[in-house]
């Protein structure tokens, strides 16, 4: 199987999305833009194949396994 590459970044935020927060709280919380927020949580979803954030979290869990 292989491993997925996902930034620090990246995977702190799909682990906040998946906290139920929101992007305005997520850059309030990480010191960062909205915008950085955003694109960061696209990339992971690039990264990852997903069309979703719901999809990204799940392909992140499964390829800590």
């Amino acid at each position: 199987m292989t491993t997925l590459k996902l930034s620090p970044m990246e995977r702190s935020c799909l682990r906040w999305v998946l906290l139920c927060w929101s992007v305005p709280e997520i850059a309030m919380l990480e010191g960062k833009a909205e915008g950085e927020i955003q694109s960061c949580l696209d990339r992971a979803l690039q990264r990852l194949g997903a069309t979703s954030l719901d999809d990204a979290i799940v392909n992140m869990m499964n390829s800590a396994n």
